[in-house]
């Protein structure tokens, strides 16, 4: 099939330039090919498209009418490759993001005002979602995960992100009523609050990078799955809570947190994008990935 619409196209390159030479110059080509492939082309239709000799060159009725139509077929295939270089240039659709709420929450949300504006034909539908997903079978066209693990092999795509690193940080208020700043050894002392996972709640790794790792347990006041309850309640001076630096920035740069122990932190974690297919990956799709990489490139 392939062979078959080159072939029409040189044909069609031939009539319009009336003649071998003039069709070889513009589509840079040597005129024996060009004379081969529009032999095939004859002898694969059964038909004679052209008149030449070494003085004559002429197009028959039958070639006129075939030029016509292989015209046609060239011009609706320039048609079909502009809707894409269109798309390429002016991503736009409908698409399908699911994440886990914490991910979708701090991380994803803050960052979709800046998408949209950056790409407004593009129709976002997130999804907030604590479960496992089927990407094809639910018709999701990409999921975004925090992860301090390499992921298990799923037979999807991944394309890192960024790296996402935690912070301890409190209230000015609550770190005023202390006597004095805490060390590490006093976290342990101290109110707290608690993400509740699956894997942690009862106490906090924290590296150092001359002093190690230190485990250390917690008292917490609260305990919450939710990091949005943990950052209120730290800003409202309930106690120390170890946060995304994402997620907290904001709050950081007003004043409303300050940074505790800054030389003490978590092993970062790894923010990554699994979707289906490479190959068939989508403009709207490829820009939303490029986007977030810009953003959360490097640790944050």
């Amino acid at each position: 099939m392939n062979d078959n619409l080159n072939d029409m196209a040189l044909f069609a390159a031939v009539v319009q330039h009336q003649g071998f030479t003039a069709a070889a110059r513009a589509l840079g080509v040597s005129k024996s090919l060009l004379s081969r492939r529009i032999d095939a082309l004859e002898t694969r239709l059964g038909v004679r498209l052209l008149q030449r000799t070494s003085r004559h060159f002429s197009v028959t009725s039958t070639g006129e009418c075939y030029a016509i139509e292989c015209q046609k077929l060239l011009q609706q295939a320039q048609t079909a490759q502009q809707v894409i270089d269109d798309l390429q240039q002016n991503p736009s659709g409908l698409l399908r993001v699911c994440t886990p709420v914490m991910m979708a929450e701090m991380i994803v949300a803050p960052l979709m005002t800046g998408f949209l504006t950056r790409f407004p034909a593009i129709t976002l539908e997130l999804l907030a979602i604590n479960r496992s997903v089927d990407l094809l079978e639910e018709n999701f066209d990409v999921t975004i995960h925090s992860h301090s693990e390499p992921l298990e092999d799923s037979g999807l795509y991944r394309k890192p992100l960024g790296t996402l690193n935690y912070v301890l940080v409190a209230s000015p208020s609550f770190i005023a009523a202390l006597p004095a700043p805490p060390s590490v050894d006093q976290l342990s002392y101290l109110p707290t609050l608690a993400r509740k996972t699956p894997w942690a709640g009862s106490q906090w790794e924290l590296v150092h990078p001359q002093e190690g790792t230190r485990k250390v347990s917690l008292t917490p006041r609260l305990i919450s799955n939710n990091l949005l309850v943990l950052h209120q309640a730290a800003v409202d001076g309930m106690g120390i809570a170890l946060l995304p630096e994402m997620a907290c920035k904001q709050s950081l740069h007003e004043g409303k947190l300050t940074s505790l122990l800054p030389d003490w932190q978590t092993q970062p974690s790894s923010i990554s994008a699994l979707y289906a297919s490479h190959k068939g990956q989508s403009p709207a799709l490829r820009v939303f990935l490029d986007f977030l990489s810009e953003k959360l490139h490097g640790a944050m």
